[in-house]
């Protein structure tokens, strides 16, 4: 338990962390170099996966979706949007978790389209840019995107590790690491940014170290290990602890929020409140065709960071 308490803080801070020293260099540089880190933070655990030669091929696909799209997406939000609007529009993940479900089994629910609505209201409620809308949905849809890619990958490695009953977490996850930072080593090969990391400050760089090392790398590890020794139950409270925390830390913290009318406080807290909604509405819809689960325990079990 106390490795998934830790874990969550360190997830909590990473948002803000992100938007005061990161946003503004280059989203695809940022990305290569906190997933760089990452694989290094899992070098020493990283072994040749059961399978061989296609399981790390197929490893590495997943995380080409599920790191380096999502991370690059993400990364781009972080020029738009106050690092509390990104930390809230990342529990909508179980929606497209729902979605994707929903599209495997050929069965498509009203109740699916009706959360997507739902969560649409909420982020209309967050919007706090009257005179620059266009960025913001820009980056809403943009933020869809990266929650898109790491659903469709957090359902992938799940099948893999069912048809792997016998493989390590630890072992393997280093190769979605390599997968996701290959995604963005074109760009910064071929592109006109990579001049840029010698503008690099110190703190930008301490940042990035951070991000990369602990809150990707070493905290991934700390969670997968952590799921281990605790029971489904607490697992999944633990997984609802990390979103609402990176919202509470990002606003008190990092969120540059100025002076904020009641009104202001009244939208945030309902757009939160319709956000989250819809995606435990979403995963209780994944989860349970039927309708007869536990909607706070299905959303539970499907957020992330």
């Amino acid at each position: 338990m106390g490795r998934l308490i830790l874990v969550s803080f360190i997830w909590a801070f990473s948002f803000g962390i992100n938007k005061q020293w990161v946003a503004g260099a280059d989203p695809v540089i940022v990305t290569m170099i906190r997933l760089s880190l990452a694989t290094l933070a899992l070098g020493p655990l990283l072994r040749w996966p059961i399978g061989g030669r296609p399981a790390v091929f197929r490893l590495m696909a997943i995380g080409a979706v599920q790191y380096g799209l999502m991370y690059t997406a993400l990364n781009y939000c972080f020029l738009a949007l106050h690092a509390y609007q990104v930390a809230l529009f990342t529990v909508l993940t179980p929606l497209y978790v729902a979605l994707l479900h929903s599209a495997r089994r050929g069965e498509w629910r009203a109740g699916l389209f009706s959360c997507a609505l739902l969560a649409l209201t909420g982020a209309a409620m967050v919007e706090r840019w009257p005179e620059d809308r266009r960025a913001f949905w820009a980056a809403f849809a943009v933020m869809q995107a990266s929650n898109l890619a790491f659903a469709w990958g957090q359902l992938a490695y799940r099948d893999w590790r069912r048809r792997n009953p016998l493989e390590q977490d630890a072992r393997v996850f280093g190769w979605l690491y390599i997968g996701g930072a290959l995604v963005s080593l074109p760009w910064v090969l071929l592109g006109p940014g990579l001049g840029e990391t010698l503008q690099y400050g110190h703190d930008r760089l301490t940042a990035l170290t951070y991000l990369g090392l602990v809150a990707s790398g070493l905290g991934f590890y700390l969670w997968n290990t952590g799921a281990t020794r605790v029971s489904a139950g607490a697992l999944a409270a633990m997984n609802n602890l990390k979103s609402p925390l990176a919202v509470l830390v990002s606003i008190c913290f990092f969120g540059g929020i100025g002076n904020m009318s009641a009104q202001d406080w009244f939208l945030l807290v309902a757009g939160a409140l319709c956000i989250m909604t819809a995606a435990a509405a979403a995963g209780d819809e994944a989860s349970d065709p039927g309708g007869k689960g536990t909607l706070l325990t299905n959303f539970l079990t499907k957020s992330y960071w």
